[in-house]
């Protein structure tokens, strides 16, 4: 599936990294002032979910990465 948007498998899971790394910032605005980033909040992790889907099998060292 990762072939269909235009990405190898190595350059999906770097994609899917980044998403998760992204998704941790805004950690410390929701702990500032909860409720703020929500929707944003919402939105990586639905997309985290999906490239996660589409990366399939995860190696153990890059899913400790994505926790």
């Amino acid at each position: 599936m990762a072939k269909t948007f235009g990405f190898n498998d190595s350059e999906l899971k770097m994609l899917l990294v980044a998403v998760r790394h992204m998704r941790r910032t805004f950690a410390r605005a929701q702990a500032a002032e909860p409720g703020v980033v929500d929707s944003y909040a919402a939105l990586y992790d639905a997309l985290h979910e999906k490239l996660l889907d589409m990366a399939g099998p995860v190696p153990e060292e890059l899913r400790q990465t994505l926790k």
